[in-house]
């Protein structure tokens, strides 16, 4: 494919949800890193949003991908909302074709950027309603944020 070809058939798409790249905690990070830099070195524009305290401070690219550092509500209970809530909220007056929104419970934030003509995709790691570390608020919020897709 030549590089006309490729630019023309490049993609602008966003990753949200994960605490950010280099990945530095888990699945979701793990994942974001390598897709993000996967497609990004296939040429397409990626970005993937952070959070504040854990990309390293002055981050704005990471191996082709734009890094995106927002602030988040430090709480096990609203950091990710918090964070993917913003993230959306920015993504809206950003270029994005598609984005990429990891973890079940932002799914409930899928709308506002579909309304936008942003084609969204939300990525689930397991069951998380199931898993022990959440009390029954967590999996009811769970619960929740898998009707409303």
């Amino acid at each position: 494919m030549s590089q006309t070809e490729n630019r023309k058939s490049s993609l602008d798409l966003a990753i949200l949800g994960t605490r950010g790249v280099p990945a530095n905690y888990g699945g979701f990070e793990t994942f974001a890193e390598q897709l993000s830099t996967r497609l990004a070195a296939r040429g397409h524009r990626v970005t993937v949003y952070g959070r504040a305290h854990f990309v390293p401070p002055g981050t704005r690219s990471y191996k082709g991908v734009n890094v995106r550092v927002l602030p988040s509500i430090r709480n096990k209970h609203l950091e990710t909302v918090s964070h993917t809530a913003l993230s959306v909220l920015a993504a809206l007056f950003a270029p994005h074709q598609v984005l990429l929104i990891c973890n079940a419970v932002n799914s409930f934030l899928c709308p506002l950027p579909r309304l936008a003509g942003q084609k969204v995709i939300v990525n689930v790691d397991g069951i998380e309603r199931h898993r022990r570390k959440w009390n029954t608020a967590g999996r009811l919020v769970y619960r929740l944020a898998g009707y409303s897709r």
